[in-house]
């Protein structure tokens, strides 16, 4: 159980939505045994953040290529979490999950991705 569960991450969403960009969410479809569904087919799921400027410090000290972006993401009202099948669109770019981190408090995602 994270700090923000419920309602408390509601109005952590409420509060803090409206300064964060747009983006959508792009859920990669499963079969029946958990697998990604080849071609790829997506669902689209709205979604609030936006991307953490990374220095050339941070980049090195993290492991994290220089093409690669972190986008913090906020959990209140998404539909899905995301995982490393899913793709997000957020930022100016179309992006390809890394990794997925929940924030301490639970009120957001921290990603890593690169281009899709």
């Amino acid at each position: 159980m994270s700090l923000l569960d419920g309602a408390l991450q509601a109005m952590f969403g409420a509060a803090f939505g409206p300064l964060l960009l747009d983006g959508t969410l792009h859920v990669a479809a499963k079969d029946a045994e958990g697998g990604m569904i080849l071609p790829p087919v997506f669902v689209d799921v709205p979604v609030k953040g936006h991307r953490d400027e990374l220095g050339d410090r941070q980049r090195a000290d993290w492991g994290i290529p220089d093409r690669a972006v972190r986008l913090v993401v906020l959990q209140a009202n998404v539909a899905a979490e995301p995982t490393p099948d899913d793709e997000i669109t957020l930022a100016g770019g179309r992006w390809r999950i890394g990794t997925v981190e929940r924030d301490p408090a639970g009120a957001a995602w921290i990603l890593t991705g690169m281009p899709a």
